[in-house]
């Protein structure tokens, strides 16, 4: 199971949500869930914004990252695709099998997950509480999904 991860800019909300995953992931031996992360107004290889750099730090796992574009191969390679606003759902509709495009909101209910670039560190930190708080609802729809 390949989850993508998706925002705007792929340097704040959507990194954010691979890092938090990807914690996970190695924390809980969970096996079978790959994840990634793109952006649907990005070019390739930008650093995450200073604010999620420091967030993804503090979290002690190894982490690189560098922007790149939502592409139809991206689109293909991927069994579960996780929007941060329900607005980038709709733009990814009709590129990617609606049966595997969802919205933060859909899988958490905890809403859309709103853009912190530009705002301070109290802006980041809410955000990664928000993904936080959603990652298990995501990893145990992952599951179902694989079953």
């Amino acid at each position: 199971m390949k989850i993508l991860f998706v925002c705007t800019g792929n340097t704040c909300r959507s990194p954010m949500a691979q890092a938090i995953l990807q914690q996970k992931i190695n924390n809980e031996g969970l096996q079978g869930i790959e994840v990634d992360s793109a952006g649907i107004y990005c070019g390739y290889g930008e650093a995450m914004s200073e604010h999620t750099a420091e967030i993804v730090e503090e979290m002690n796992i190894f982490f690189t990252h560098k922007s790149q574009p939502v592409t139809p191969k991206l689109l293909a390679s991927c069994d579960m695709v996780v929007t941060m606003t329900r607005a980038h759902k709709t733009m990814l509709a009709g590129q990617v099998d609606g049966k595997k495009l969802f919205c933060f909101d859909d899988v958490t209910g905890d809403g859309d997950v709103i853009d912190p670039y530009g705002g301070h560190s109290a802006d980041y930190r809410a955000v990664e509480k928000q993904l936080r708080r959603g990652m298990d609802k995501i990893v145990r729809f992952a599951q179902r999904k694989l079953s």
